[in-house]
């Protein structure tokens, strides 16, 4: 019956020509096709459905969503467009919608693999890994190579650290990976392995393919001599109560006003929060685009004329990346958010330091790197402890007993870490681990690790998920911050070395797990960066039974915390503004964007003033 009622559809022809250049990557052309269908036949369902998924291809979440809904209200019984629909509310950030869209597709069509997928992202969008794992394991069994779903069973897995399942997902993933051009999420590789070059192959395939999804063409820039302040424009969702404001706050408020304008670009929720405020405040200029598509944001910045576009998300979650590969500034940076390359050389430059980023490692980056003097890592020094610190019974500690303490998010913690952390508790009687998860599942997965290795589970200790100030506060309790590889701790080894507590690190070879070296390096404590999985168990065991060598440790990072460079401020913000004024001065003379030091300019400048721009 449907076939006999498409078959006579007038409008066929035009539809089938829409859906080809939308295959075919041509998205605006498409959608000028099924635009021109409704502008006849306005409540066309085809036509409404495949206007919703070409400008949900093109970002245009909201009226995505706008227009399936419409198609769905006059024919609901399509599973494609219910799933559809879930895509663009996944896309815009409603997992809970995505779900109850998925389920909607799912009750029409039971083995629809494409919308498994969709409901196994909305459940882990919205906590519920385990049965997100047993989607993504239906849409497996329905399409074997699905790299993304084998991804997704992975991500699920390691949330709630469910490691026989990740590990068997890993190794798929690692198997489908060459026959899908390198897909995985980016993100995702971050996590997945310390390999640099496994980091940018999936970093190149997620540029290439938003390139050729969207039909992104990046904007080529006429040559406009400055004639004042340098216009920088910060984007991120993160722009609230957020580990990256935490960290970035200060740089905000310390730009230098006489030589740069800057402009926030916040693509994230308004949480009303005192930091919300505060960040509001920091800048010239606050730009709330949640609700606009990428084109309307790059046409606002370039319309502005923004010099330099600092993207503070990359890859990680609630990114909007499609807007900086449009080039919507002569000159586009990388910075903070995302550990790793961005895999597309319309970045520019991507801002790190000779630990993170070293300059043998260039190969695996496609922009140009900026090796900041110290640690790449900005910190915000008027972040305050609560001055009520609570006791160790409120937090769930013993009375007494040495704590290690790690508190990266679960998903970083891997089988192989986890089991030195349990021979540290095995070797220190009364000591115990206190970790960072409010999920039930992951909890009961680490317990039963800790009982299968030979550890009461009792000697776990999980903290509560509570404010900055008071998760501050409670550092007094830990003994020793215990890292992690392939990812490691980021803001969380800078909160731990800001109230005073030693962190042990195994560096890794990608930016990821280099972190925490460069953080250490930057309080003057190299010592405490090992090499290996033996040495760092060897000094972990070794400062935990050493009261006097912890205390030492103690004591200098409390006496360097007003002078470290991790922690001056006002000193990493005069060296990224030289770094600004470097690029902006190689756009100004027509010179391609080039690979620098921070300090090198800088002595270079004592003798030559080879920065003056205006």
């Amino acid at each position: 019956m449907r076939g006999r009622v498409l078959a006579v559809d007038p409008f066929l022809p035009l539809l089938q020509q829409g859906l080809a250049l939308q295959k075919a990557g041509r998205m605006q052309e498409s959608e000028r096709v099924y635009r021109a269908v409704l502008s006849q036949a306005p409540q066309h369902p085809m036509a409404l459905h495949l206007a919703g998924t070409v400008v949900g291809q093109l970002g245009r979440w909201g009226e995505a969503i706008a227009l399936l809904q419409s198609s769905l209200a006059l024919h609901p019984a399509d599973p494609m467009a219910w799933n559809n629909l879930a895509t663009a509310m996944l896309d815009a950030g409603d997992a809970a919608g995505a779900l109850a869209a998925a389920d909607r597709s799912l009750a029409l069509a039971p083995d629809y693999a494409s919308a498994w997928f969709s409901w196994g992202s909305a459940a882990s969008g919205v906590g519920r890994h385990v049965e997100a794992v047993e989607a993504f394991r239906r849409v497996v069994s329905l399409q074997p190579q699905h790299a993304l779903a084998w991804a997704g069973m992975w991500r699920a897995a390691v949330a709630v650290c469910d490691w026989p399942c990740a590990q068997f997902a890993a190794a798929q993933v690692q198997s489908v990976l060459p026959q899908n051009h390198g897909w995985l999420p980016p993100f995702d590789a971050l996590a997945l392995g310390d390999d640099p070059s496994m980091h940018l192959r999936c970093a190149q395939a997620a540029s290439q393919r938003l390139l050729a999804q969207e039909s992104i063409v990046p904007h080529q820039h006429t040559f406009q001599r400055c004639t004042g302040r340098i216009r920088l424009a910060y984007l991120s969702a993160d722009f609230h109560e957020h580990a990256t404001a935490y960290l970035t706050a200060e740089l905000f408020e310390r730009h230098d006003r006489q030589r740069f304008e800057v402009v926030a670009v916040s693509f994230g929720p308004d949480d009303a929060s005192p930091m919300r405020n505060r960040l509001v405040e920091a800048f010239d200029e606050f730009w709330d685009v949640r609700a606009l598509p990428h084109e309307t944001v790059v046409q606002r910045m370039l319309d502005a004329k923004i010099d330099i576009a600092i993207d503070l998300k990359g890859f990680t979650r609630d990114s909007r990346p499609s807007i900086l590969l449009r080039k919507p500034a002569p000159i586009v940076v990388s910075y903070l958010g995302y550990p790793g390359t961005m895999g597309s050389s319309v970045y520019d430059y991507l801002i790190g330091d000779r630990i993170v980023t070293p300059a043998t490692h260039a190969d695996f980056y496609a922009e140009r790197l900026v090796q900041m003097p110290s640690s790449y890592q900005v910190n915000d020094t008027h972040r305050i402890a609560d001055s009520v610190v609570p006791t160790r019974e409120e937090e769930g500690l013993p009375a007494d007993g040495f704590v290690f303490a790690a508190f990266n998010s679960v998903y970083k913690i891997t089988p192989h870490f986890f089991a030195v952390w349990m021979r540290l508790l095995a070797a220190l009687p009364g000591s115990v681990l206190w970790l960072l998860s409010d999920n039930e599942d992951a909890r009961r997965n680490l317990r039963a690790q800790a009982t299968g290795l030979g550890i009461d589970p009792r000697r776990l200790v999980f903290a509560r998920r509570v404010p900055l100030e008071k998760h501050l506060a409670r550092h007094a309790h830990a003994g020793l911050l215990l890292d992690n590889l392939p990812y490691n701790a980021h803001t969380t080894t800078s909160d731990a070395l800001w109230m005073g507590v030693p962190v042990v690190t195994c560096m890794g070879q990608a930016f990821a797990g280099r972190v925490a070296a460069s953080l250490l390096h930057a309080v003057g404590l190299p010592e405490l960066v090992t090499q290996s999985l033996p040495e760092y168990e060897a000094l972990a065991l070794r400062l935990a039974h050493d009261a006097q060598a912890l205390q030492r440790l103690r004591n200098h990072l409390v006496a360097v915390r007003p002078t470290a460079a991790l922690f001056d401020a006002a000193g990493f913000t005069a060296h990224l503004e030289t770094a600004f004024v470097h690029m902006h001065h190689q756009w100004q003379q027509g010179l391609p964007a080039a690979s620098f030091a921070v300090d090198g300019l800088e002595a270079l400048e004592a003798h030559v003033p080879v920065l003056q721009i205006f």
